[in-house]
């Protein structure tokens, strides 16, 4: 077993968005060498959270860790009750705080031996979970007759080692813009056009500032995911060996063409005071940002929906969304979110009571409510074709628009998220460097290079620990 713990740190036109989602993917291909027993890394933090974290689970109940707080927790809560009083299955939803405090409880309970049955983990690490060598393939736990090919291709497409879908789907998402239409009018901007490249996001923002319409143009959260979109859009993969699906990528791409335009722009943004920066991975501050109608436009994941929708009500603007904008181009943008992981030690009898609890989940009507709920996608392709006769995206085309977005993207290399071993170390690299380029602590090609160098290290460190 092998852990390495986390240091401190346009409208596309519908036909039917399942035929689209399900058909249209383009197969890639990519193994994932699986590590042997090697000995644990030890030196990872303690999960830092206000929520009360539970790490002994209940050894009756199917025990759920997950990172889903708020509205999204509650809605989860709800399913895992429905799912009990259909089975008589016990369910124990716990709340582990961020994503990250629950990786760093998963690997306490790895080497513990108190992991639960399931456990909810952000994309980003999926090859650090992939090479714990601890969880098996949930295909192999669902029931005979589950369909699997009913989910959707480009979201299961990240999901699949070896042609075997490792973890299953839940809450999946991209990132959109959206925008304040009354900020937008009173900038004179046409409240029905959103820019789509980042040319027409410096220019939209100008014309907001100067027009006194809100204070700084757009605000996004710092963190790598959207740097993932820029270059997926771009058709550029972010580390090289195919996203690191072919195998462990040995360096980053940030000195490129697409690179120098990103980093210059945000630079440029930042010194025109057209862009504020609401923080590293500050979801909830670059939200409030845009609630409080401090900025026109926002850029976050479509989990965001159904909170901006309800938040744009109560403060009294009228709510706009559109695609995620591009350099030049727009191949794809990446998936983002979770999955639910399930540990490979267990019995029969509990790997059937698990598999029959992913099942429930998963079914078309359970994403359906998950989605309107959240705004993440509903996994399943009979959902999506049930959302369509009942007419929901024309009810709520803000839901539509991650949906829209989806369908224009292609499925390569470059729209498929990043497999990465020390995704944390590169996340942090790439932040960092991204605050000191566009507070000019550092000049351009100077900031790309001490990010590729450092990203570097971290690569050939984390191969080194781990072994071949």
């Amino acid at each position: 077993m092998f852990i390495i713990a986390l240091s401190n740190r346009t409208l596309v036109t519908r036909n039917s968005r399942r035929s689209v989602l399900r058909n249209g993917a383009v197969a890639l291909t990519g193994s994932v060498a699986m590590a042997g027993c090697l000995d644990a890394l030890s030196g990872g933090a303690e999960p830092e959270t206000d929520a009360e974290l539970e790490s002994e689970p209940d050894e009756d109940a199917i025990t759920v860790w997950h990172a889903m707080g708020g509205g999204n927790g509650e809605t989860m809560e709800e399913l895992g009750d429905q799912f009990q009083e259909a089975t008589g299955i016990d369910v124990e939803m716990v709340y582990q705080g961020s994503y990250e405090d629950t990786l760093n409880q998963s690997f306490a309970g790895i080497e513990a031996g108190t992991m639960p049955e399931v456990v909810q983990i952000d994309s980003l690490h999926a090859k650090q979970i992939l090479d714990t060598d601890a969880f098996q393939s949930v295909e192999g736990i669902l029931p005979d007759d589950y369909p699997v090919d009913d989910f959707l291709d480009p979201v299961t497409d990240f999901f699949t080692v070896d042609g075997e879908l490792y973890s299953l789907p839940f809450n999946n998402s991209n990132a959109i813009l959206y925008y304040n239409k009354d900020v937008f009018e009173e900038a004179g901007l046409d409240p029905e056009s959103p820019p789509e490249t980042l040319d027409e996001v410096t220019e939209y923002s100008r014309s907001i500032v100067d027009s006194g319409a809100a204070e700084y143009g757009i605000t996004w959260p710092n963190h790598v995911w959207f740097i993932e979109h820029w270059y997926g859009l771009a058709g550029q993969t972010l580390v090289d060996n195919e996203n690191g699906w072919a195998d462990d990528p040995t360096t980053v791409h940030t000195e490129t063409d697409v690179g120098e335009q990103l980093w210059s722009w945000w630079r440029d943004m930042a010194q025109e005071d057209l862009y504020t920066n609401p923080g590293m991975e500050a979801w909830g501050e670059a939200t409030d940002l845009f609630y409080g109608q401090n900025v026109g436009m926002l850029l976050t994941s479509t989990a965001s929906v159904a909170g901006a929708i309800s938040q744009s009500e109560e403060q009294g603007f009228e709510l706009g969304t559109g695609f995620y904008p591009a350099i030049d181009g727009r191949e794809g943008v990446v998936i983002g979110g979770a999955s639910l992981w399930v540990p490979e030690d267990m019995s029969d009898q509990r790997a059937e009571e698990v598999g029959q609890f992913l099942e429930f989940m998963s079914r078309p009507e359970n994403q359906i409510t998950w989605h309107k709920e959240t705004g993440y996608y509903p996994v399943r392709g009979d959902a999506v074709d049930q959302l369509e006769e009942d007419g929901w995206f024309e009810e709520s085309p803000h839901h539509g628009t991650a949906f829209d977005q989806l369908l224009a993207s292609e499925q390569t290399t470059a729209t498929k998220r990043m497999l990465v071993g020390p995704a944390r170390q590169v996340a942090v690299q790439l932040q960092e460097g991204s605050v000191e380029i566009f507070e000019e602590r550092t000049d351009l090609e100077d900031g790309l290079a001490d990010m590729k160098e450092g990203i570097e290290a971290e690569m050939e460190r984390y191969v080194e620990a781990r072994g071949s």
